[in-house]
């Protein structure tokens, strides 16, 4: 049988969350627990081929102590002022 160290068991990570506004085509590596997409304007937001419209939202979220490694392409049907992409990524302290 195996004794536990002290406390509960439990093993709580620290994370930072960071905030990136996508307005023109760029590449997102993740090196994240969760991240989101949130189309904030009124042009179609494409990641990796999803296709999201004003105000949809995707989030992908890795169970605990696993790190999402997907490189995600952020682009915009049309360009200009229109284009806005909200990325909220959930990341473990040391890979900020």
């Amino acid at each position: 049988m195996k004794n536990r160290s002290s406390g509960s068991g439990n093993i709580f990570l620290e994370s930072i969350t960071d905030f990136t506004n996508i307005s023109k085509t760029t590449n997102v590596q993740s090196n994240c627990m969760s991240i989101t997409f949130i189309n904030k304007g009124s042009n179609t937001v494409n990641i990796n081929g999803l296709k999201l419209s004003t105000d949809e939202t995707i989030e992908v979220a890795q169970p605990n102590t696993f790190i999402d490694r997907t490189r995600y392409t952020v682009g915009f049907d049309s360009d200009g002022t229109e284009s806005n992409c909200l990325v909220i990524r959930i990341l473990p302290k040391n890979q900020s």
